[in-house]
């Protein structure tokens, strides 16, 4: 088994073009390319193109059995999509064109095909039992031939079954485990390749130390996609945003979003556009607001907006401290209640808050933690400690059940929360939140601000110093004033 270690593969970053190889027995080149293009848009999780691709190979060659494995593999599952019925009958059909072609084929190519076949033997109701003995079969035969694409795709299989949650220091499962072994080996005898940086950098968004997912960040980032590969240039915004490198994010999110734009204008049909936009939007927007030009945040606001047919204007102007203009805002905008009660918080106009929270259900069970901190802010306002608390637990623990890696909080309730401490004068619980901000969302510029007020406050003048040069570190390139996101 190959050792982990992610760090030891090729250290230097250049510019490359995306591309996968499964080499077939086909006298046809067009055929050829066409089956490596349909392995390549499977790696990067655009399975309706790959199923083209394969398709494209049989009619070249109706007798390349490869190319109906391809399409079962196609409308199969990966990390980001189900099994479904009628995806399975398309595999089921595939497999029927495939498994008839096998006698002639060579033992590498056999295998594939033989080992696919296990995943659509039986009904769909078999689908699970099925699915296992399909990875169990891929695992051995990956180990055993040490085929590059027979590793990735054990990989993929096992992390299907197995998620991607760690458990201290290591991934939770043994499946996610032997994962991690066989992507490790693929890195380290091919760095450059798209899926096994793709995988990397999907395992380690929930580790505790994601260092080692740092050259699979870089490399795509220095890769060359097509339109249809949008996904695979989106990837390195995980790795950035979760680590605190939000500029670096930004970047990797906005040639994801250009390379969006062309791939609605060469296919607007594409289930690609629906199903990644959102996605894809919504994190460089995040990046967006946990920095400090309003002017980005302010285009991502409107990238949001289109992608969700709602207002973000208000919220962005709330992040960044332009209270008159979240108050004033018009319109159906995200949350707007809570967002306007907020402003008109800051704005000192107490009766206008209290007057938007009695148009608003102040129950346990309210939904959305902007609406969650806005009544924790309005009972601070008035007074009430404990009611405060309880309102921002509430937030904080809506944040933590909804976390995804790679998206953060609009307003992070671990902000708020230090913010009110600071006000009341409770320094040092203030240090402990915006502490607890920092850990969860590193370099969060707002928390570095507060905490450095708290720590002044405290009288401890070097960490607060310090903790200033890593705020303004953070706030270059800022069109806003930072007195006015201070809490």
């Amino acid at each position: 088994m190959h050792r982990v270690n992610f760090l030891a593969a090729a250290l230097a970053v250049t510019t490359t073009v995306a591309s996968a190889t499964f080499p077939v027995t086909t006298s046809d080149a067009q055929a050829q390319a066409a089956v490596d293009r349909g392995l390549f848009l499977y790696y990067a999780y655009d399975g309706v193109d790959a199923a083209r691709e394969f398709e494209q190979a049989t009619r070249r060659d109706p007798r390349l059995a490869i190319g109906y494995w391809g399409i079962a593999l196609a409308v199969g599952p990966d990390l980001n999509t189900r099994m479904s019925q009628s995806q399975f009958d398309l595999g089921v059909r595939a497999m029927q064109s495939a498994l008839p072609l096998t006698a002639a084929l060579p033992d590498r190519q056999r295998r594939f095909v033989e080992i696919m076949a296990l995943r659509y033997r039986g009904s769909f109701a078999d689908w699970s039992a099925d699915d296992a003995a399909y990875r169990r079969a891929l695992f051995d035969f990956a180990e055993s031939s040490h085929d590059e694409n027979a590793e990735l795709l054990a990989a993929e299989a096992l992390l299907e079954h197995s998620g991607l949650g760690w458990a201290n220091r290591t991934p939770a499962s043994d499946e996610a485990r032997t994962a991690l072994q066989l992507i490790a080996g693929v890195l380290r005898d091919d760095p450059s390749n798209v899926m096994a940086n793709h995988l990397c950098i999907h395992l380690y968004d929930e580790a505790p130390d994601r260092a080692p997912a740092l050259p699979c960040a870089q490399r795509l980032d220095s890769t060359i996609f097509p339109p249809q590969a949008e996904h695979l240039a989106h990837m390195p915004a995980h790795y950035w945003i979760e680590t605190g490198a939000y500029a670096k994010a930004l970047a990797s999110s906005e040639r994801a979003y250009e390379l969006m734009a062309q791939l609605t204008a060469l296919e607007p049909d594409s289930p690609n556009v629906e199903r990644y936009t959102k996605h894809d939007v919504a994190v460089g927007y995040s990046a967006a607001m946990m920095l400090g030009n309003y002017a980005t945040a302010q285009r991502w606001s409107e990238r949001m907006s289109a992608a969700f047919g709602t207002g973000f204007d208000a919220i962005t102007d709330l992040r960044f401290g332009r209270y008159d203009a979240a108050y004033a805002a018009t319109g159906n905008q995200f949350a707007g209640a809570a967002v306007r009660g907020l402003a008109a918080l800051h704005l000192g106009q107490f009766a206008a808050a209290r007057s938007i929270a009695a148009g608003m259900p102040a129950s346990a069970s309210l939904p959305g933690y902007l609406a969650q901190i806005f009544f924790g802010e309005l009972a601070a306002a008035e007074g009430n400690v404990e009611q405060a608390d309880r309102w921002i637990e509430r937030a904080r623990a809506n944040q933590r059940a909804n976390h995804e890696a790679e998206l953060i909080p609009l307003l992070p309730a671990d902000e708020a929360l230090g913010a009110i401490r600071l006000r009341r004068g409770d320094d040092s619980g203030a240090v402990a939140a915006f502490d607890a901000a920092l850990a969860a969302y590193p370099n969060d510029a707002r928390a570095l601000a507060g905490l450095a007020q708290a720590l002044r406050a405290l009288g401890d003048a070097s960490q607060a110093s310090a903790t200033e040069d890593a705020f303004k570190k953070q706030w270059e390139g800022a069109d806003t004033n930072a007195a006015g996101i201070l809490p």
